[in-house]
Formats: C-alpha cells, structure tokens, sequence
C-alpha cells in the first residue's frame, strides 16, 4: 500500500509540477501528503475504504434497478428457456461490497426476485409472472415457510478434482463465493445452494449425491418459496434443486 501510495503522490506530483517549478517543492510536497496519510488512523482508512464499497455498491444497485425496470416494461420478453440471469454476478459482486448492510441487500433481494419471475414470464408466456415480479420489485410477496432446501445435502464443487485448493471450513457463503470466483479457492464442499450455484453460474463440476429434480418442477418450487431466501439467488435455489443442470 505504502509503495502505492508513493506511486501515485509522485505521478500527481509530476503532474502539476510546471517546467519551471522546482523538484524540491513536489518532493517535499509529497512528502507531506505521505506524512499525513500515514497520520490517519487504522479505524480512518477502514472507515475510507468502507465508504468506497458502499459507493460502488449504490452504483451496482441503480444499474440493476435500471435494466431490471427496464425488462418489468416490457415484460413478457419474446421466449427464452429459463438460464442463468446476466445479473448473477453483478449482484453478487454488490452483495460483497454491500456485506452487512440490511437495506441494501434488501434491495438487491427485492430485484434479484423480480429478475427470476421477468425471466419465468419470457420462459413460459405466462404474463402472471410480470405481475409478481412487479410485486417482488415491491417488496410486497409474503415470505412463505422455508423449507425448499430441507432434502437437498451439502456437495462439493471443484474445477479440478485432481488438484484442488479448498476453501477454509467456516468461511461464511460470501467469503467463498468470493475466493471461488477470484481463484483463490477451486474447491467448496458446503450445504446446499452454495456448491450448485457456483457450478451453474461459475463453472466447475458438482459432485452431489441429490437427485436432480425436473426442470419445471424445480423452477415451480422456486416460485412459490424464493420469497423465503432473501440471502440467495432465486438462480441458486434452482440449481440446487437441478443439480446446476440448465
């Protein structure tokens, strides 16, 4: 961080440094940019870098709220067999940087539901799931009992089975997804929908003793419990029930 700093004080340096200014001016300016840097305490940075996550958060949230508000306008879309939604990764990337904060992940809960029934809608030409994705946009579905996930056990997704690097045991599903999706780990063995989801959206091969149950089945259960999971993807609780199959 310290090298980074020094990087980017010396560019802004250079910068604004005429032809005729004196290089001892900037170099002592950096120097005083550095020293007040390194002046702010530990809590001050982490309040700093908070508040960035939080920016790029809100900046995630409004382009999902645009597209998602978008596709609620002309809702049924022509046919389209039911796939991962474009806005997995984004919003799980804003579930990240949003981590910890109720009403932002709220929100992003809110769309995430009104994208899966846009998505039903377009799948079946049943204009019925335009009306519940504007409720779910709403935040006005009521959150049925929780048990889609009862019968599904835990499984392991890996990218290669013969050289796997695990994630550690008790990282929380956020921090998983995260060293999943960065590389860092290409190896999860966790409970259900956490392995599915990251094989269905991510890649790698689930190894899973579940039976997989039928697409519209599977995609009918979601619509009636999704509700329920504010912390998922509706696409995660499908590819549970699928086995991360399409």
């Amino acid at each position: 961080m310290r090298l980074l700093l020094a990087l980017g004080l010396l560019a802004s340096g250079v910068a604004c440094a005429g032809a005729h200014s004196s290089g001892a001016l900037w170099t002592q300016g950096y120097v005083d940019q550095e020293k007040a840097y390194f002046a702010v305490s530990d809590a001050q940075h982490q309040a700093q870098v908070r508040s960035f996550e939080l920016e790029l958060a809100d900046e995630g949230i409004a382009a999902e709220t645009q597209r998602i508000d978008g596709a609620l306008q002309a809702c049924p879309a022509p046919s389209q067999p039911l796939g991962p939604s474009t806005g997995d990764a984004p919003r799980d990337a804003i579930r990240v940087q949003a981590n910890g904060d109720a009403d932002r992940l709220a929100q992003l809960a809110r769309l995430a539901l009104a994208d899966w029934y846009v998505r039903r809608a377009s799948a079946t030409a049943d204009s019925r799931f335009c009306q519940q994705a504007q409720s779910a946009r709403a935040g006005q579905l009521v959150a049925p009992a929780a048990n889609l996930l009862d019968s599904v056990p835990a499984a392991t997704v890996t990218r290669d089975p013969n050289q796997a690097r695990p994630a550690p045991a008790g990282t929380s599903p956020t921090a998983t997804l995260s060293l999943y999706v960065l590389g860092s780990a290409d190896s999860v063995n966790a409970d259900a929908p956490l392995p599915q989801y990251l094989a269905w959206v991510y890649g790698g091969t689930l190894l899973s003793d579940a039976q997989p149950v039928d697409a519209e089945t599977a995609a009918s259960l979601v619509d009636a419990q999704a509700p329920a999971y504010p912390n998922w993807e509706p696409d995660a609780l499908y590819a549970a029930l699928r086995g991360s199959r399409p």
